[in-house]
């Protein structure tokens, strides 16, 4: 292998992805994380060196109360099992990102999850959960969603400083406008947006207008580029190209050290380019050509990895 070809190799084959749905689609599913064949499974995501997969618990906004949690914990015993049953994949350590494996985040999409109690906060952190999504598509007892015009409520504002005292990261993607201003009224460290994208380049509501960019950039937060078509251009395919556009708005706006991914498999339809993790490394030769490797490596890893050593 010439030193072109490691190069290309060193950068291509490390991933840091903010978000999938896997765990629920598997336990809706009956398939184990390690194996399926959905969007994304460990066994064929084995092709990186070094590979951090954050695993979304999603809990929809039909769930409440104890129903909510009790997915949640269906979907976090659906995780563990995966780790007991196999030495591929392992929890994440911010100080030990090992090779050759999956190196697991646990993730709660929608903080219905709670159940409305805060002292479940401590809970999830307890049993591992380092990223919380405030809610989901509608309104939970934290706040509203885009579809709703609903800020963060009294109990919203009291989660976001339990979860900050637990270093449980927050993630505003699905959250309001009026709900992501409140945060920032009350958010004390940096936040995040796991699977969002421009809203200047697609002008959807689930993504992020310039305003809100900026101010994730400000706090030193993290926005994971999503790879769902209705996202990228508001279509249902979508090209490498149409991506690049929200990267470099991204940058245009300041943002080059906080540009990382959020996939979405597995909580929406993919494109053809991006329809699998084995299609992952098609992505990274794409972006080695319209950018330096030194910048591809900090969007397909290295913005993720220092955020996440600095802020857990």
């Amino acid at each position: 292998m010439n030193a072109p070809e490691r190069a290309e190799r060193q950068v291509s084959m490390n991933h840091f992805d903010l978000h999938c749905d896997t765990l629920g689609r598997c336990l809706s599913g009956r398939k184990s994380i390690l194996h399926n064949d959905y969007s994304l499974s460990v066994e064929r995501g084995l092709l990186f060196d070094k590979w951090v997969q954050t695993f979304a618990v999603f809990v929809d906004d039909d769930h409440r109360g104890a129903k909510a949690h009790q997915r949640f914990l269906a979907q976090v015993g659906k995780l563990k099992q995966a780790m007991a049953e196999s030495d591929r994949i392992v929890p994440y350590d911010k100080d030990n990102i090992r090779e050759g494996v999956c190196n697991a985040i646990l993730a709660v999409e929608n903080g219905i999850a709670l159940g409305g109690k805060l002292e479940r906060i401590a809970e999830f952190a307890e049993l591992g959960v380092r990223i919380l999504t405030l809610v989901w598509n509608g309104e939970n007892e934290l706040g509203g969603g885009f579809e709703s015009e609903t800020g963060l409520t009294d109990f919203g504002r009291k989660a976001v400083r339990e979860l900050e005292k637990h270093k449980i990261i927050i993630d505003v993607s699905h959250l309001s406008r009026m709900g992501f201003w409140d945060l920032c009224e009350v958010a004390e460290r940096p936040f995040i947006a796991s699977h969002s994208n421009c809203f200047e380049i697609c002008p959807h509501q689930r993504n992020l207008d310039d305003l809100q960019i900026k101010e994730i950039i400000r706090r030193g937060g993290l926005i994971g580029l999503n790879f769902f078509p209705v996202f990228i251009n508001g279509e249902s395919d979508a090209s490498f190209q149409e991506l690049r556009r929200h990267i470099r708005h991204i940058i245009a706006l300041g943002g080059e050290d906080c540009i990382a991914v959020g996939s979405d498999f597995d909580g929406a339809a993919m494109p053809t380019v991006l329809s699998s993790v084995e299609k992952i490394p098609d992505w990274h030769k794409n972006l080695c050509k319209h950018f330096d490797d030194a910048f591809v490596e900090k969007i397909t890893f290295g913005n993720a990895e220092r955020f996440f050593r600095e802020n857990l």
